[in-house]
């Protein structure tokens, strides 16, 4: 899953637990439980390297990376929107929580690791014709959760 929802998805934790150990912890875990809903990670599998992407077909290539940086941007724009908006670190904090396991995997791909298969018995990866429907209403859902 993107990183937008997961990072979303545990402010908004944050924002219904007012308590920094519960929600901290409540994103983290809810980043599992979203990559348990049905969504595409555009064929990634564990094994692949930073440099196997790289010699991926072009067209494909820079789909993905076109849909990874429009998600990198939004990410910025939510974080800078809930900062600016709630002014309140432990939002930010457990946003991060949930984007943790991800950072944590792709971060290895920097370094010429492999991407990990530490989450992967837990993807519910579906075709690209179903995959993506969860991402606009996942990240629609937290935001309306957010402002009221």
């Amino acid at each position: 899953m993107l990183y937008t929802p997961h990072f979303l998805t545990g402010a908004l934790i944050m924002k219904y637990t007012q308590s920094p150990l519960i929600g901290i912890a409540g994103a983290f875990l809810s980043h599992f439980a979203l990559d348990m809903m049905p969504h595409n990670d555009f064929g990634l599998t564990p094994g692949i390297t930073l440099k196997e992407f790289m010699k991926m077909e072009r067209k494909r290539r820079n789909l993905i990376i076109l849909a990874m940086g429009t998600d990198y941007f939004l990410w910025v724009i939510s974080f800078i929107w809930i900062f600016f908006t709630f002014k309140n670190w432990w939002l930010i904090l457990a946003g991060m929580a949930g984007v943790l396991p991800d950072l944590a995997e792709q971060f290895l791909m920097l370094f010429g690791l492999a991407l990990p298969g530490w989450q992967d018995k837990l993807q519910f990866r579906v075709s690209a014709k179903y995959g993506f429907i969860y991402y606009p209403v996942i990240t629609g859902l937290a935001i309306y959760l957010l402002l009221h």
